[in-house]
């Protein structure tokens, strides 16, 4: 037993080697503001993650747009400034890439004269990303929960978090009402990063929640029922959700939040943190059940309560690498 468990351990450990790094995938970012009637500064920065030669090509186009200032070549950081005429309803931000998209989305902060300030998110896929006009509260809300749900189902720290407070939970309906604990926690301190501008530096966050996630495996190993994150797991699962949330703030932050619906934007983000949260979940617990199930059909000597140190134990040593590894970060 000691050898399938370390073997499980390693290979593991090897198959998420490729995502050890959470968090590291970052969007094109692009700032399209209006300047004067007509006249737009259009600056980017591309992820250093770009080979030289690889980067893309950046304009605004649209009808009667023309470039006035700046060297039209591709560059990681740079800033061009256009003259368009008319009304120039059709604007849009063009990517041209020499080659291949290296899987870098797109984040375009778009701001007018009126003070209305947009974020738009594309996919690697699209090169062009239209520049619309003032948003309706609906289209905030189908934009902001699908940013919420797809910034938890790609927060691997944050997902390996959610999964040890399941093992720490046990039945399917205290695993729901600890996971909304959880949101409940980062809700808080997330609107007083995206409302109140008060956060903490990502540099001492970012370890900090490494480290939440391995005091909660230690916890987990332990196993001793009588603690208090075994009696009161949703209470211990807000009191870190307020860490984790300073985490989503960076993420919100990069998105920005629409001019006059900053708390609707706020609100379905955090709707789909925790449709996100939640889908995890159930799938998480599918996946147990079924081979819980599959272990009691085979008659196989690995049981179900063998099932949580071979999950806890990978969990705790991936969290201890995201410690360190954020902590020399620091000093770097």
């Amino acid at each position: 037993m000691p050898f399938l468990r370390i073997f499980f351990i390693a290979f593991t450990l090897f198959g998420l080697s490729a995502i050890a790094s959470a968090h590291e995938g970052r969007p094109v970012y692009i700032e399209v503001n209006e300047k004067v009637a007509g006249q737009y500064e259009i600056r980017w920065k591309i992820p250093p993650v770009v080979a030289a030669g690889s980067e893309p090509m950046i304009r605004l186009s649209g009808s009667g747009c023309k470039l006035i200032a700046g060297q039209p070549r591709p560059s990681l950081i740079g800033t061009h400034y256009y003259h368009c005429e008319g009304e120039s309803t059709d604007l849009k931000i063009d990517l041209k890439y020499p080659g291949t998209n290296p899987v870098l989305s797109t984040l375009v902060l778009y701001r007018t004269l009126d003070g209305n300030e947009q974020s738009l998110m594309a996919s690697p896929d699209e090169s062009t990303v239209p520049l619309p006009g003032t948003e309706t509260a609906w289209q905030v809300a189908q934009r902001y929960s699908a940013a919420g749900v797809e910034h938890i189902l790609e927060g691997y720290d944050h997902l390996l978090f959610v999964l040890c407070l399941m093992l720490l939970s046990g039945t399917l309906k205290r695993m729901l009402i600890t996971v909304t604990g959880f949101t409940l926690g980062h809700s808080l301190t997330l609107g007083m990063a995206a409302l109140a501008n008060w956060s903490l530096p990502p540099i001492f966050v970012e370890p900090l929640i490494a480290f939440s996630i391995l005091i909660l495996a230690a916890e987990v190993a332990k196993n001793k029922g009588n603690t208090l994150a075994f009696k009161f797991p949703a209470a211990v699962a807000t009191g870190f959700g307020l860490l984790h949330g300073f985490g989503f703030g960076g993420a919100l932050a990069e998105i920005g939040l629409p001019y006059g619906l900053q708390l609707q934007a706020l609100a379905f983000f955090n709707i789909g943190v925790e449709i996100g949260q939640i889908l995890f979940v159930v799938v998480a617990f599918s996946i147990y059940m079924l081979v819980k199930n599959g272990l009691a059909t085979l008659k196989s000597g690995l049981n179900a309560p063998l099932l949580k140190p071979l999950a806890i134990y990978p969990a705790g040593l991936i969290a201890g690498y995201w410690t360190l590894e954020r902590l020399i970060g620091i000093w770097q």
